[in-house]
């Protein structure tokens, strides 16, 4: 077995702010080193964590965020939902993967090989520290008993591969959450436990003892170990430090938290329009949004939801096409839609679970018959 180095920061304890900062960096670290980038860390301070493509306005109220004094960031190109992360409660891990190469066997273009193969990777770690009923469902989701333990997600971030991941290592206080959260429509049509509260587990819960950051962590090194990677401990090193610092200042920022919002939608559409929004549950949770003019032209659109696809700006790229279309011409929408979301430098991982022009145009049909109600 050929033995790969890459280079292992062990980041600990890491804000909000911080940490979604950190990733930007690295990744364009990787892009110009071509080297592997493996981290670890935990959360070191509550927050809620919305994903790149989300809605916020749908996930969450930002106004009774910020009157309970809750701290809020949008992760900069990473998809998936929002989620609620208290202090210690979740473990992340990060692998960071430069292009055109070749790890652990795999090529880092095939998106569904190189899952595939960290899948086993996290397992044997998590067999490692009491975990071995978990298991790999739906798109990703770690889950027990149906339940959601945490997930493992590949995605093509532009400058290089990202395979990452989060372990609930113990219960969090729902309490703070549950007064600002925004269940979606057919957020959970899916999946037998409804309820937010049942639906999230954790590690000690399944292991029946405290698995702390620190246990997962190791399981995970000697992991990678076993599958020929070593990793070679490092630090943030002076360019990158001062690049955390300097981004910090903006994931927290009204304009990045509210870069896809509903409301803001609501706020710019076009005097006179008619507004619709829509959900569409298939593979993953796709919302979009429409403005229509007095011949139902489509004025204005928006396009969004809980999912991982590259690159960072087709979601907005497929809200543009629509402009200008006949909100009747369901054949029209569903060729506008393909022609960004299906073309050849689209791409996401997971073939059975990703998410289908059709799941756009199921969203959209929903949003064009609100809007003509």
């Amino acid at each position: 077995m050929t033995t790969e180095h890459w280079r292992w920061l062990d980041l600990g304890r890491q804000g909000p702010y911080e940490n979604a900062s950190t990733m930007p960096v690295l990744v364009r670290s990787v892009a110009e080193q071509q080297l592997p980038i493996a981290q670890t860390s935990v959360w070191g301070r509550t927050h809620l964590n919305v994903g790149w493509f989300d809605d916020v306005d749908s996930t969450l109220d930002l106004a009774r965020c910020e009157e309970l004094g809750i701290d809020v960031v949008r992760r900069s190109f990473y998809g998936g939902g929002t989620a609620y992360y208290e202090a210690e409660c979740s473990a992340m891990w990060g692998f960071l993967l430069p292009k055109d190469s070749t790890v652990c066997g795999v090529d880092t273009g095939d998106l569904d090989g190189l899952l595939r193969r960290f899948q086993s990777v996290v397992a044997d770690a998590l067999g490692r520290v009491g975990l071995s009923e978990v298991a790999f469902e739906g798109s990703s989701d770690l889950r027990w008993h149906d339940r959601k333990l945490g997930a493992l997600t590949a995605q093509d971030v532009v400058a290089c591969v990202s395979i990452g991941g989060f372990l609930n290592l113990r219960r969090p206080d729902l309490t703070t959450y549950l007064q600002v959260v925004r269940i979606p429509d057919d957020k959970f049509a899916d999946k037998a436990v409804k309820d937010m509260s049942e639906y999230v587990c954790t590690a000690e819960e399944v292991a029946g003892h405290a698995v702390s950051y620190e246990d997962l962590r190791d399981a995970l090194v000697a992991a990678l170990a076993d599958a020929g990677v070593v990793l070679d401990a490092d630090v943030l090193n002076e360019g990158e430090t001062k690049g955390v610092t300097k981004l910090a200042a903006r994931v927290g920022s009204a304009e990045s938290i509210r870069r896809v919002s509903s409301d803001r939608f609501r706020e710019q559409a076009p005097a006179g329009s008619r507004i619709g929004l829509g959900n569409h549950k298939g593979r993953k949770l796709c919302r979009a949004g429409v403005a229509l003019d007095a011949d139902g032209t489509i004025v204005a659109a928006l396009v969004a939801g809980d999912m991982h696809v590259g690159p960072p700006d087709v979601l907005d790229r497929v809200a543009e096409a629509l402009v200008g279309a006949a909100a009747v011409d369901r054949d029209d929408l569903r060729r506008r839609i393909a022609a960004v979301f299906e073309a050849d430098e689209v791409v996401q991982a997971d073939d059975l679970m990703g998410v289908t022009t059709d799941d756009l145009l199921a969203a959209l049909d929903r949003a064009i018959a609100q809007a003509a109600r």
